[in-house]
């Protein structure tokens, strides 16, 4: 789970949230997963996703304010057809697909709404008196002009969009040369079975101009080179490798002998 500036992008497998530390997060390799974005705000919030360094989103998801969207798989115009499924980063598919700096990271990037601001305009209204000329001051709302998207909503009522009036900026893949000298922890996310999420129009009103960015890694083996046998869940506690003592999640070494354990 990470969160920043009220807004949490978290991974789920098997319908559970996966633990996080230091940006990373522990599943096996072959399981297919989902991304989970939260709004904490009050505000509407506008986010894209990608994964490797590619957009798997086709433009921007809204995330009502104190609500929450999963994205199941890759969204594909309004619907999702096929779940993410990470595996190993092979010698033979970089051989074939590249190696890319991308690789593995789950990439959120979010706008809130602007922040409506209250101001005080006063105008002058003249009128014919005969030795003088009053003022009258009055208030009114200046609201911001609304902005209008491609959207979608599903069961959740998450919604997608793809702006009509900004121009959405393709990250940038950066491609390396093939090297069979590969991180055994290092995978991609591939097209997994088959899903049925659909999204529908939505709009929200004029967006701030600066981003925020969430990046979370996925990695198949754990930080003591051990394969992962089942994802790591918040709600699981962890075991040390060394005594067999049972910690909080939350813990990074083994109170008992000092192991780390992350």
């Amino acid at each position: 789970m990470v969160f920043k500036n009220n807004f949490i992008a978290v991974v789920k497998s098997g319908g559970r949230i996966l633990r996080e530390h230091n940006g990373e997060v522990r599943l096996p390799f072959g399981s297919e997963y989902s991304v989970l974005l939260k709004n904490k705000d009050s505000r509407k919030a506008v986010a894209s996703i990608s994964i490797d360094g590619r957009s798997v989103t086709e433009g921007r998801i809204i995330v009502d304010g104190f609500s929450e969207v999963e994205l199941l798989g890759f969204l594909e115009g309004t619907r999702v057809r096929n779940k993410f499924k990470f595996i190993q980063k092979t010698d033979e598919i970089v051989e074939h697909r590249g190696d890319k700096v991308d690789d593995g990271i789950v990439t959120v990037e979010y706008w809130f709404e602007r922040a409506v601001v209250e101001q005080t305009i006063t105008k002058t209204y003249w009128e014919p008196q005969p030795y003088f000329y009053p003022t009258y001051p009055y208030r009114r709302r200046r609201w911001n002009d609304g902005e209008y998207w491609l959207g979608s909503g599903t069961t959740g009522g998450s919604t997608l969009c793809n702006s009509t009036t900004d121009t959405i900026k393709d990250m940038g893949v950066v491609n390396c040369y093939y090297s069979a000298n590969i991180a055994q922890d290092e995978g991609i996310t591939v097209k997994g079975s088959e899903a049925n999420q659909n999204f529908n129009y939505g709009n929200t009103k004029t967006l701030e101009e600066q981003s925020n960015v969430i990046n979370i890694v996925l990695k198949g083996y754990t930080g003591s080179g051990v394969k992962v046998e089942k994802p790591v869940t918040t709600s699981q506690k962890v075991q040390c490798p060394t005594c067999g003592r049972n910690a909080k999640s939350s813990v990074r070494y083994c109170s008992n002998c000092g192991t780390y354990l992350m």
